[in-house]
């Protein structure tokens, strides 16, 4: 009855809340209720025989500052929580080995525990005082955890299995044709910025899938209104499944899966439409989160509460937003926006690179370090050496690979964990969250090929056999993340490499046009042979007396020398379609 009675009040008080990080003290006054996350919280806790109650906000979310207007300051919730709880506040933008064990429950995320750090009762979204104290009184009253079942199924060894099976692939592929909102577009009533999902369609699309391609533009189309007309910036989601209210929250992470999708979505289909999407979006980067000393800031929020930019700067949203940057300047060649991302590189390595090779999230992290920085900021590292072809990047991204691989990846298993400890002893182990272990996987399948280093490909193949493993396949449906994982690592990525001199006009419109070949999962270089062999010299090259040539290869044979950038994507077709013969 008691187990009733709490999916009762989480159905009354769910709201389709989202995420991100802010200061609660702002809204309440910073009156002394907040405590901090810390071992000494919960000594406290247990010395007092109290519970521990912590509210985990985000600093753009309009229901965060709601609760803490309408419930957290209510004298009645204050009053039933004195001498039972200890308040806890959490900024899940800074925090995020607290955050990931939590981000299936929205932000605000409310967590009881027990003085011994076990947690009981788990809720999501806002909570108005005439649902949450009862849950406060009944929790006094029986403190028996709820019983909210298993996620997925047991970890299973490590394994070089490479690939899901075809149920399990067939069951994924399945859950997205079903999701699609044959009405307005997008997938699922929630109008999400995902941008595995645009990513997935988009390859679809460039194989010449006529369904995926007609869905695909449709979406894009339609998530256009999502671009705030003043700032320029994306909502992440939408409040109605007609993406007709937009929710003002403007996370790093949807400005970066929208401007790569729009960037490329521009070379494949020519709307200007979604060119103008993807100048918008640069805007928004470039004029409201960039940050003066060349790093970039959180988020914007402008819903309840009209918190602005999150003044902020970590080295994941950093990283994020060199991706998306140098997606659109491979899409329009727009040399500001390229600098813009040098700049954020530059940043990062002076202000949170670690002394082995990683990157702090915060100028100083009260716990980490964490997955998600290195792997977002080596995935941007290598991006820039694609677009930019010096190998400065490429040097730097496999000093980050070394650095995740000794630091982060679990020896039983084969995936990557979260963070490298917990902070508190009342913590479990650290977790694998799947997103940062898709993104690791990726970065370790295409850098491999880069660095010619096939301890890379086995890391990424253990990732991999992780991602195909019960935690992921059992615990979720909606996976286009991990179906391009494994797409990636069964395929060699487009290999285009320009030969001729950096200084050459000719070269450096050969290395434009290469970079303009809308495929993500690209090995793009530009061979000047005064800097010495390539890192992975896998192709010999032959000398080209007519000046720069561009080649288009597989590990088997390369085109005819191209010196007409017009000819190159006809090559690659070429290419694409003798390789999938």
């Amino acid at each position: 009855m008691r187990f009733l009675a709490f999916v009762v009040a989480l159905l009354l008080g769910l709201s389709t809340a989202a995420a991100a990080p802010f200061d609660a003290r702002k809204d309440l006054g910073d009156d002394g209720f907040w405590n901090t996350w810390s071992d000494s919280t919960f000594q406290h806790a247990a010395e007092g025989k109290k519970f521990v109650i912590v509210s985990l906000q985000s600093w753009w979310c309009p229901w965060c500052h709601a609760m803490n207007r309408d419930t957290w300051s209510d004298p009645q919730v204050r009053a039933t929580l004195k001498d039972h709880f200890i308040p806890v506040f959490v900024d899940q933008d800074s925090r995020p080995d607290i955050s990931q064990r939590y981000e299936r429950w929205g932000w605000p995320a409310t967590i009881i525990f027990d003085p011994n750090g076990n947690e009981i009762v788990k809720l999501r979204g806002f909570y108005s005082p005439k649902f949450f104290i009862p849950i406060l009184e009944a929790t006094i009253k029986d403190p028996s955890p709820v019983d909210y079942g298993k996620l997925g199924g047991p970890e299973r060894e490590r394994t070089l299995a490479t690939g899901l099976s075809d149920a399990h692939r067939n069951e994924i592929l399945a859950f997205l044709d079903k999701a699609y909102d044959e009405t307005n577009g997008g997938w699922s009533k929630s109008k999400l910025v995902d941008g595995p999902t645009l990513d997935w369609f988009l390859n679809q699309s460039k194989a010449g899938n006529e369904k995926a391609t007609a869905r695909l533009k449709r979406t894009l189309t339609a998530m256009i209104a999502l671009i705030d007309k003043d700032s320029g910036g994306i909502s992440q989601v939408s409040l109605k499944p007609d993406w007709s209210e937009p929710s003002l929250e403007f996370p790093m992470f949807a400005q970066q899966a929208a401007l790569q999708a729009y960037s490329r979505g521009w070379l494949m289909f020519g709307d200007q439409a979604y060119r103008d999407a993807a100048d918008h979006l640069y805007g928004f980067l470039k004029n409201k989160l960039a940050a003066p000393d060349g790093g970039f800031h959180v988020s914007m929020g402008m819903a309840d509460g009209h918190p602005g930019v999150d003044p902020r700067e970590y080295a994941r949203e950093t990283g994020q937003a060199i991706q998306g940057l140098t997606a659109y300047y491979d899409a329009t060649g727009n040399a500001d926006a390229l600098a813009l991302a040098v700049a954020g590189a530059e940043w990062a390595l002076r202000e949170r690179r670690l002394p082995n090779g990683g990157f702090r999230h915060d100028a100083r992290d009260a716990a980490g370090p964490y997955l998600a920085d290195s792997v977002e900021m080596g995935a941007a590292l290598l991006a820039l050496h694609r677009s930019t072809g010096d190998r400065r990047w490429l040097t730097e991204a496999i000093k980050t690979a070394d650095f995740i691989a000794t630091t982060f990846i679990d020896p039983k298993t084969g995936g990557f964990l979260a963070s490298a400890s917990p902070d508190a002893k009342n913590l479990p182990k650290p977790i694998k969250q799947r997103e940062d272990n898709v993104a690791a996987t990726r970065f370790f399948s295409l850098l491999s090929f880069y660095a010619g280093q096939p301890r890379y490909r086995e890391i990424a193949e253990a990732g991999m056999g992780y991602l195909a493993s019960p935690p992921i396949l059992d615990a979720y449906g909606f996976l286009p993340d991990v179906l391009l994982a494994e797409e990636e690592l069964g395929n060699e990525p487009v290999h285009l490499t320009v030969v001729g001199p950096k200084d050459d006009p000719r070269s450096k419109a050969l290395h434009a046009a290469a970079l303009a070949y809308p495929l993500a999962y690209k090995r793009a270089e530009w061979w000047d042979k005064r800097e010495g062999p390539l890192a992975n010299a896998d192709v010999d090259y032959p000398d080209y007396p007519d000046g720069p040539a561009a080649f288009a290869c597989t590990r088997n044979f390369c085109s005819l020398p191209v010196t007409n950038p017009a000819e190159i994507p006809a090559q690659v077709d070429r290419l694409q379609r003798a390789i999938t013969k």
